[in-house]
């Protein structure tokens, strides 16, 4: 799912609300079947994910992120599988970040927030530092992933059509 619409329209402010770091005026938000609320969001958190729309990270390589994420032997495999799906195994866990370009950069860490294998995925602008063949490999690596909710913001029209359902603000 997309949320759409021009800068300033509260998409990520949104996204921030559905995971619960910011608090809405009224209403509940129920994230499956559970009320989300101080009592369990640390247990309806641990099952999401988020990707924020500015990456600023305090490393600087793949290996770095790989101890900061503290990820164990299988999501190290599937960082190194997602790295290839998004070709950037040749640069993903060596090179420093500031010898990299921006969408590498934002595949490199696409590829270790899949690794961790939530099944809700908050992705903010997750194609803003794409071509249009990177993003054509992260829809193939997206729909080879299974039992996962992606619920997401963006400007871009190749996204948003991707999307199976799109919410205007």
């Amino acid at each position: 799912m997309c949320f759409s619409g021009p800068s300033g329209k509260g998409k990520s402010s949104l996204l921030k609300m559905l995971m619960g770091f910011l608090i809405p005026q009224s209403g509940k938000i129920h994230v499956d079947g559970l009320e989300l609320n101080g009592e369990n969001i640390e247990q309806i958190r641990s099952r999401m994910l988020w990707l924020p729309q500015n990456i600023n990270l305090p490393v600087d390589s793949g290996s770095e992120l790989i101890d900061l994420l503290q990820m164990n032997e299988d999501q190290k495999e599937n960082f190194r599988m997602f790295l290839n799906q998004l070709d950037v195994l040749n640069c993903g866990e060596k090179n420093s970040f500031t010898e990299i370009s921006g969408g590498q950069k934002q595949r490199i860490v696409m590829a270790a927030c899949l690794s961790l294998n939530k099944p809700i995925l908050f992705l903010d602008e997750p194609v803003s530092a794409l071509d249009d063949s990177s993003i054509d490999l992260l829809f193939r690596t997206l729909d080879s992933l299974k039992n996962t909710t992606i619920i997401s913001t963006s400007h871009n029209e190749k996204w948003i059509s991707y999307c199976n359902r799109t919410i205007k603000l």
